[in-house]
């Protein structure tokens, strides 16, 4: 068996004496075990540009080390995410390397789960599995929570998570695990709620954080823009992925009175910066006087559920902070924003707007207009058969094709750059 351990300590720890077992344990079974450090691989973090969709169709255009990491995840049978837990959730590290596996599936959508999900690229991926090391406040509701993201981050890469484990299990039983399939239902928790936001006094300044990587060219800005118009001066708006202004990002977050963060839904979860920026947030950790928080998340998925997984997420890491949580605006299909015309995104506009107004007014979310921003939340089963024919038109991949096309890369749309000879 081939097995592929994507080891995300920051720096050599326990952990990583954890992993020398494991392998050690896999090899001594004569298992063709490949283990990939990745703070010493020269990734960079996943700018949102989708040249691996329509540039070089299957490979990230930086052709960084994901280029390796990739080609050897798609030819594992197995597929180890590892990482110790920052801030109750898997390192930048791992996040980083989650998001540059977005070339081994491919932009068309097909109908998954009765949801809308990716087509695959390749006839076989690897199982999955997740380790992580608690921190001191880990708690069973955490655990879940990954479980439930991990497992989301699983069906969108054409396989299934068997099991999300702790480094209190012996790397030996953990191995039994690894080699022995475990066949069975998703893991994910089925059709997860909004999460209430409370009421706080109305705040007079608002602070708000984009962690789009592609910045002020993403969709994401535009909803927080939105959303600061509403709530009126004095507001400000702070882009993530400029990295090197980090600590000004977290000075400006210590100093704010209310706080806002947004982002697209990358891997089921936040985007690799953002998760950057949660790290560096852990000095702040239960500070007296940290801001009511709020959230943004938007996805091209059509429907709002596949964000309720980290929106759960967010909700406790507002609560790690010591931060008063405001509710999470959740939007899906939010990818075409940017090219819409006026008049198809209006509505949404002036809810989004309204959202600001009321935040300003009565210092919360007004939850009707939650729930009208976010539908729909999931299709009904019935439409299920009527959303599988319309994915086999031509009108359906018209937004991909066009940009295929536009770069000369249409006829390599399926591309399987890292295919075992």
């Amino acid at each position: 068996m081939k097995i592929t351990l994507l080891n995300g300590s920051p720096e050599p720890t326990a952990f990583d004496a954890y992993i020398a077992q494991l392998k050690t344990s896999l090899e001594a079974e004569n298992h063709l075990v490949t283990q990939i450090d990745l703070r010493d691989l020269p990734l960079r973090y996943c700018i949102g540009c989708w040249g691996c969709w329509v540039k070089t169709p299957g490979q990230c255009i930086t052709c960084d080390a994901s280029v390796e990491m990739d080609q050897a995840v798609i030819q594992s049978d197995f597929t180890l995410w590892a990482a110790p837990l920052k801030m109750g959730f898997p390192s930048r590290l791992l996040k980083m390397a989650l998001d540059k596996h977005l070339p081994l599936i491919h932009p068309y959508m097909v109908v998954d789960q009765g949801e809308a999900h990716h087509l695959k690229r390749y006839p076989h991926y690897p199982r999955l599995g997740l380790l992580v090391e608690k921190e001191a406040d880990t708690d069973a509701d955490d655990l879940r929570i990954l479980t439930d993201i991990f497992a989301r981050t699983a069906l969108n890469f054409k396989s299934r998570l068997e099991f999300a484990a702790t480094t209190e299990h012996s790397p030996a039983a953990l191995a039994a695990q690894i080699t022995h399939p475990a066949p069975g239902k998703h893991l994910y928790t089925r059709n997860p709620a909004a999460r209430p936001g409370v009421q706080v006094a109305p705040p007079k300044s608002l602070t708000v954080f984009n962690g789009s990587p592609r910045g002020r060219k993403g969709n994401t800005p535009i909803l927080l823009g939105e959303l600061i118009k509403g709530f009126g001066d004095p507001a400000e708006m702070h882009h993530l992925n400029h990295l090197h202004d980090t600590d000004q990002f977290v000075q400006a977050f210590a100093a704010a009175e209310c706080a806002w963060i947004g982002f697209p839904l990358y891997t089921d979860a936040m985007p690799g910066i953002v998760k950057h920026f949660f790290e560096a947030l852990e000095p702040l950790r239960g500070r007296q006087g940290n801001p009511p928080l709020g959230f943004l998340v938007q996805s091209g998925f059509p429907e709002a559920a596949h964000s309720r997984y980290v929106e759960r997420y967010l909700e406790k890491l507002a609560s790690r902070l010591g931060c008063p949580y405001l509710g999470t605006i959740v939007k899906g299909g939010g990818e075409g924003l940017r090219i819409m015309p006026p008049q198809m995104t209006q509505g949404l506009f002036q809810s989004v707007q309204a959202l600001g107004k009321g935040l300003a007014e009565s210092g919360q979310l007004n939850p009707t207009l939650l729930k009208q921003i976010a539908k729909p939340e999931r299709f009904p089963a019935i439409l299920g058969p009527v959303f599988r024919i319309f994915l086999r038109l031509p009108a359906a991949h018209s937004y991909f094709d066009q940009m295929l096309k536009q770069n000369d890369a249409y006829e390599r749309r399926f591309a399987r750059p890292f295919r075992e000879k």
